[in-house]
């Protein structure tokens, strides 16, 4: 959103005329219509001057965005139902951080419980006959020592930690280009 709509949009959020706004700053209604045309730009006093006056950051005021910081996501809807943002969250920064390193240890720990049951398959292998069918090898091994439901949490856990990881990955990289 460019800075004339965002103007626009504050200011009648408020109820306000151009003339109301020029004369709270002290300025001329056309430089008001100005502003909202895109036809100039104000200086630095009074961005901070419309900011502090709409309580709005000055990131958001200029380029339409949020700048993130470590205060909470403030969301005010107003009157002409356009919603503003003001603050933001480390917290969600935080939240898919540990998104990444709770799938990170479901993963390790799933993959080394599924090698482990590789190995014991390996080393003490096992012959399973159900329903005239033979099973030997990983499935045997389950099978013969009825660990086929641990062995299926373990993968459904490795999946888990999968979609985990990668959710806090994607979250993190698209919080990262939103800021761009």
């Amino acid at each position: 959103m460019a800075f004339g709509e965002t103007l626009t949009s504050l200011r009648k959020a408020k109820g306000l005329s151009q003339e109301q706004l020029a004369e709270t700053l002290n300025i001329a209604r056309q430089t008001i219509s100005k502003w909202e045309l895109n036809q100039s730009t104000p200086d630095m006093n009074y961005i901070a001057q419309l900011s502090e006056f709409f309580n709005v950051s000055t990131d958001y005021l200029i380029k339409g965005e949020h700048k993130e910081e470590n205060s909470v996501l403030k969301t005010e809807t107003l009157p002409s139902g356009n919603i503003i943002q003001t603050g933001n969250t480390s917290s969600d920064k935080v939240a898919y951080k540990w998104c990444f390193l709770l799938g990170v240890i479901s993963i390790t720990i799933s993959f080394g419980g599924i090698i482990a049951f590789g190995i014991c398959s390996v080393l003490h292998p096992w012959g399973v006959m159900i329903d005239d069918m033979y099973f030997e090898g990983l499935a045997g091994f389950l099978l013969g020592t009825k660990s086929l439901l641990f062995f299926a949490i373990l993968v459904i856990t490795l999946l888990a930690g999968i979609s985990l990881a990668a959710y806090g990955i994607i979250k993190q990289i698209k919080r990262t280009e939103g800021r761009k």
